[in-house]
């Protein structure tokens, strides 16, 4: 029988904190009432950290560069390198020094978020190895011949000012990977179940062309596989029983979660049969996005929450509301009773599919990943100040955090969570 720590109940004569003695390796808590989803006991399981709340920010399309070239103390040159095959570098104007020999030194060009992305010619399966170049990270230039600049580009500091803000009053990381380098479907997946992998050798990496996604998909939609090295068409119908995710973690030991979105965004749980079909759907998958700002002001916040911010907020090419609405959340929980024992952790799902140039060659741990670096803030009373994280994650590093702190459990089979550094480096608990 799993020990609990503490039990907080709600009556008319306010909030009272009950400590249950006799259980060891616990701590004692501080924070607001566990709220969680209507309908379910507001026990709290026992924490490893005094972290009872977690709030996953999903932005998108950005690379570490783009949003955080030239910050002190991180890996963010404000050039990029631009590789001499197909281009004339002996008439560029751009210095050689820190590039491979022979290539060219090209200035990251200050743009605003908004701006239009880049109208790149390579397949989505080709931009990869075309941009990486053997871990050389010098072939940005030759995804689009009509336009080989458009990568090197930085979002201009006016537009990151929030961003930025945060980093440097907590903590960022400067080498957190995307899990794959397929983009947001599986991205998308890895980040709730560290995963799309569905044999030794098989990955889900993408959907159909122009395909809804997820277990209500048309009969006959067909997601891509990446099989041995190479993609084939021909893979199983969204709605996937061959992995876990978090969600079988949480509803097994009773840890309250919700998935926040737009109607016409994205749910990776969506494309999970037993979240599906069974009563999470109703419970625990919420929309609209904003939702979470409620749930916060009106103490029914879960364990755990992810929230895929509506597309005008989510620093997708084109967009620009995305930090303004990352303030918001973190304000909400500032202002909360929730705020001295939880986390926020922003973070972006992919670097924009070649859009976005970035310096660092992500290592290559199997065949679907890691993909380019992305930007990762930590945000919490907790969190190291003034911090910025070298350590190298992916998207099982939250799982594992999540795991370590609510003693979950590994996901096991396939998941990465059990090779990825928890992300536990960014906080300081001894204080």
């Amino acid at each position: 029988m799993r020990c609990l720590s503490f039990r907080w109940s709600v009556s008319a004569m306010g909030l009272a904190i009950t400590a249950l003695a006799g259980c060891a390796g616990t701590q004692t808590l501080t924070g607001a009432p566990a709220g969680g989803a209507q309908g379910r006991s507001v026990e709290r399981l026992a924490t490893q950290q005094p972290i009872t709340h977690l709030i996953v920010v999903v932005q998108q399309d950005r690379s570490f560069d783009d949003l955080f070239s030239g910050y002190p103390g991180a890996d963010a040159p404000r050039f990029g390198c631009a590789s001499s095959i197909g281009w004339d570098v002996a008439g560029s104007k751009f210095a050689e020094s820190g590039c491979p020999p022979g290539d060219s030194r090209v200035p990251l060009k200050a743009v605003r978020l908004a701006a239009r992305p880049c109208a790149l010619s390579s397949s989505f399966a080709d931009y990869f190895s075309i941009a990486w170049d053997h871990a050389k990270m010098d072939g940005w230039n030759r995804l689009d011949p009509k336009a080989p600049l458009c990568p090197y580009s930085r979002v201009t500091t006016r537009d990151t000012r929030t961003y930025w803000s945060l980093a440097k009053r907590f903590a960022l990381a400067d080498h957190a990977f995307a899990s794959t380098r397929f983009g947001f479907f599986p991205n998308q997946l890895y980040l709730v179940a560290g995963t799309t992998q569905i044999a030794p050798s098989a990955w889900v990496v993408g959907e159909s062309p122009g395909a809804h996604m997820g277990c209500d998909s048309p009969p006959g939609t067909q997601t891509t596989v990446l099989s041995n090295g190479k993609i084939e068409p021909d893979g199983p119908f969204p709605c996937f029983t061959q992995f876990r995710t978090m969600a079988n973690l949480f509803d097994k030991a009773g840890i309250s979660w919700k998935y926040y979105s737009d109607p016409t965004g994205f749910d990776p749980f969506d494309a999970i049969r037993h979240v599906f079909e069974g009563r999470d759907r109703k419970r625990d998958l919420v929309t609209p996005a904003t939702q979470l700002l409620t749930d916060i002001a009106q103490h029914n916040l879960a364990a755990v929450s992810w929230v895929l911010s509506p597309y005008a907020d989510s620093d997708a090419p084109g967009t620009r509301g995305g930090p303004r609405w990352v303030d918001a959340v973190v304000r909400a929980v500032q202002k909360s009773s929730y705020w001295s024992a939880s986390a926020v952790v922003v973070v972006w799902d992919n670097e924009g599919n070649g859009q976005h140039y970035d310096d660092v060659a992500p290592p290559q741990l199997d065949d679907a990943g890691l993909g380019f670096r992305v930007p990762m803030i930590v945000i919490s009373p907790y969190a190291k100040r003034h911090y910025v994280s070298h350590t190298q994650y992916e998207f099982g590093s939250l799982l594992k955090f999540i795991e370590e702190n609510w003693s979950l459990p590994p996901l096991g089979g396939y998941a990465t969570d059990q090779r990825a550094n928890s992300v536990a480096d960014m906080f300081d608990f001894g204080r």
